[in-house]
This record gives structure tokens, C-alpha cells and sequence, in this order.
């Protein structure tokens, strides 16, 4: 089943996503970036993992030790999901704020293991790969374009693997999270949807999700 806002965003669109993850993680690196957008187009990779049996301890249990562990520690993300790269594919859902808001754990679940069905195509995450390069240089000038192609040559970028975030960027944004199809999460939850959030120049432009 296709995704029904597959490639309905524009470039005006795009950038505005682009620009606003930018300008609320000032401590992201060229990693951070990628994998942003890596999630976006491909998922959560990590999620194969409980389906080729190579994790022993089963998601559910995870999922439940993370939240136990952000409310014991009393932290929690303000938003119940944001939007994850440029291919309106995937959401990322921070899981301690989704089941305060008494949604079910074993939907998460269940949600991340459907969700590699709705993996994207390489040549498109190039594609949008390209369009966040140029503008991550425009908006950050520190960054040089031999900074990216360093970065791109050590990952051996054409077999496009996924990465984790840098420790900055772990430390600055802390809460547990899955990510998930975006059309699913929808399904399964339409009090959550907010079309602004993908297309900002419909009227409304928040980003609150």
C-alpha cells in the first residue's frame, strides 16, 4: 500500500524542513544530519533486528524500560512525534509522551515491526541528500563541502549504511524514541495528525506535533 503523501512535498516544502532541523540543533554534525534523513527515507533499521532474532531481549520490553527510565528520571519530550527527514514516510514518536497521552505500548510495537515495508529508494535519498547538503552550507558556514565529501567517503556513501547520532547530539536530545511509518501512525492515531507540519504554506504554518 503506498504511502498517500509520498513525494507530495516541494521543494519549498523540503526546505523549510530542512531549515527548521538546522536551526533547532545547532549542536548537529554531518552525521547528524544523514541520519535525519537516513530515518526519513529507510526507517529504523534497528527494528529488523527483533524480526531476524539477533536482539534477546524482545522490543516490548525495551520500549517499556525506556519509558520506566524517563519517568523515573522525570523527563519527557514536549512533542508526542516530529517529522523525520524530507520523504513524508516516517515519524519519530517519543515513546515516554506517546503512552502518557494512554496510547498503547504494544501498538508502538507493532507499528515499528509493519514498518519497514515502507522503506524509500536510494536514488531519492540522494537526491534529497544533495538539496540538504546545499542548504546545511548555506545555513552553516562553519561546515565546508570537503567536510561533506570526507564524510561521504568514510561511510563509503554509496552503500548508503546507517549511523548513529554523534554524542552531541544524543546528550542535547535525550528521550527515547521509535520511528515508524508515517501513514500507520496516522492510521492508528488521526488525533495526532497535523498536515502543517508537511505542508506549511497550506495556511497554517505550525510545526507542533
Amino acid at each position: 500500500m503506498q504511502n498517500e503523501r509520498e513525494s507530495t512535498l516541494s521543494q519549498k516544502e523540503k526546505l523549510f524542513l530542512i531549515t527548521k532541523f538546522v536551526e533547532d540543533h545547532p549542536e548537529a554534525e554531518i552525521q547528524d544530519f544523514y541520519k535525519w534523513l537516513y530515518y526519513g527515507e529507510f526507517g529504523m533499521e534497528e527494528s529488523t533486528l527483533i524480526m531476524t532474532g539477533k536482539l534477546s531481549i524482545p522490543e516490548l520490553h525495551l520500549v517499556l524500560n525506556e519509558i520506566k527510565k524517563e519517568e523515573v528520571q522525570n523527563v519527557e519530550s514536549e512533542l508526542v512525534w516530529e517529522p523525520v527527514g524530507l520523504a513524508a514516510r516516517y515519524v519519530k514518536v517519543y515513546l515516554t509522551k506517546y503512552y502518557h497521552m494512554d496510547c498503547p505500548v504494544k501498538r508502538i510495537v507493532n507499528l515499528l515491526e509493519r514498518s519497514p515495508a515502507f522503506r524509500g529508494a536510494r536514488m531519492s535519498f540522494k537526491l534529497d541528500w544533495n538539496l540538504l547538503k546545499e542548504t546545511v552550507l548555506e545555513l552553516r558556514p562553519e561546515l565546508t563541502r570537503r567536510d561533506f565529501i570526507n564524510f561521504e567517503e568514510r561511510i563509503n556513501f554509496h552503500q548508503l549504511p546507517a549511523l548513529p547520532h554523534t554524542d552531541g547530539y544524543a546528550e542535547k536530545n535525550p528521550f527515547a524514541y521509535r520511528v515508524v511509518s508515517q501513514k500507520l501512525f496516522f492510521d492508528y492515531f488521526p488525533e495526532f495528525e497535523d498536515n502543517a507540519v508537511f505542508h506549511p504554506f497550506s495556511g497554517n504554518e505550525s510545526i507542533i506535533g
